[in-house]
């Protein structure tokens, strides 16, 4: 099966984009409307992913925690179906804002390798949108993904901070498109759809009232 395309979600009410989400020069989140998740991707081999997320407090509900990631790199398609995303160590931020702790909002460096074991594609009989399955590294599902935009929006697709030899900070204004270029998957999963589209394409879905973006490999 061709893997072909990629995309996000948007922002506003439908959830997290990753290209307005953050400014990791700035060391700045711009938070969405709602909850949720977004991955892109591109067909050359790099992604930009990004979380809004709320964490419980079963000893103090009062103390929910709001946690904002976003990060970048690059990612293969490995031959027994998973996906390895391999961030830009320099360039992912992460921000906790905690109304309990002694500092209640804290924003640092974040860097986080992940193993997506198995992906596939569908089309969603009740709507007719193309839906992204993700399965994590221990085989729990990822919640569903339906397509929503084209082509990706993206951050450059290269290092976007970080110290020179002379000890000054290097910064790279943002890119918002990437260009399609083919790749296949080369994957023991079994194929759920194949498109002849040269589209990229992107995705998003709705978990309970999570919404979650993510980005679709056609």
């Amino acid at each position: 099966m061709k893997a072909r395309g990629y995309g996000d979600s948007e922002k506003g009410a439908t959830g997290t984009a990753t290209w307005t989400f953050c400014v990791p020069a700035e060391m700045k989140f711009d938070y969405p409307t709602n909850t949720g998740m977004s991955y892109s991707f591109t067909n050359t081999g790099f992604f930009e992913e990004a979380q809004y997320r709320y964490n419980s407090n079963a000893s103090n509900p009062s103390c929910i925690q709001a946690v904002l990631i976003w990060q970048h790199g690059t990612y293969t398609l490995e031959d027994d179906g998973s996906i390895k995303l391999t961030p830009f160590t320099s360039d992912g931020r992460v921000q906790v804002q905690d109304p309990c702790a002694a500092t209640t909002n804290i924003i640092t460096y974040y860097n986080e390798p992940t193993t997506l074991s198995d992906w596939g594609i569908i089309v969603d009989p009740d709507t007719g949108n193309y839906q992204l399955r993700l399965n994590r590294f221990d085989g729990a599902k990822l919640p569903y993904m339906n397509l929503v935009a084209k082509p990706p929006n993206m951050l450059p697709t290269q290092v976007l901070t970080g110290v020179n030899a002379s000890g000054q900070t290097n910064t790279r204004k943002r890119s918002l498109t990437s260009s399609p270029l083919d790749i296949f998957k080369r994957s023991s999963a079994p194929a759920r759809l194949s498109l002849d589209s040269h589209h990229l394409v992107g995705l998003a879905g709705v978990a309970g009232s999570v919404v979650v973006g993510l980005i679709a490999m056609l």
